[in-house]
């Protein structure tokens, strides 16, 4: 009797346990996200786009920052999506440039730069950026204008930031 229950309950556990969703990086679509960005006059947030296409949100927008040189428009704001994927913008400010912090659980590096450079396709004149040797940086290739991606790695989570500007 005690056999029976205790196969019983490794098998209910298995069950629960395989039926957990497992995270994986979904690989951006970067032709139809430069087509959307295109079509909507480059007002779209690419990033932004990606993750409410691919993952479930589990909360609306928080932090919400207001402009108040720009006319109280929203500067910056938190999202948050399922597997604990955390978005973060920020653009407050005249001329401040654009910055966004993925965080998605442990992924491996590799997939994290694929991911990356994929984004980076989705924008129109993606041709300039490069890694930068022996390190986890992807930026233009004279180091100037545009968008700079750096990938971070903790115990548990996997953070890239950006930066767009000068």
């Amino acid at each position: 009797m005690k056999i029976r229950i205790l196969f019983l309950l490794v098998f209910v556990f298995s069950i629960q346990v395989s039926a957990q969703k497992v995270f994986s990086l979904k690989s951006p679509n970067s032709e139809k996200l430069k087509k959307e960005f295109i079509k909507s006059n480059s007002q779209m947030n690419t990033i932004l786009t990606y993750l409410e296409a691919n993952y479930k949100a589990t909360t609306q927008k928080t932090n919400v920052l207001k402009d108040s040189e720009m006319g109280g428009v929203e500067c910056g704001f938190t999202k948050k999506f399922e597997f604990g994927i955390q978005y973060t913008y920020h653009n407050c400010g005249e001329a401040a440039p654009m910055k966004e912090e993925i965080v998605f659980p442990k992924t491996k590096i590799i997939e994290l730069k694929k991911w990356v450079e994929k984004i980076y396709k989705s924008e129109p004149d993606s041709n300039q950026n490069i890694w930068y040797p022996n390190k986890n940086e992807y930026g233009p290739k004279d180091k100037e204008v545009g968008c700079y991606y750096k990938i971070k790695q903790t115990k548990g989570k996997s953070i890239i930031e950006t930066f767009c500007g000068c």
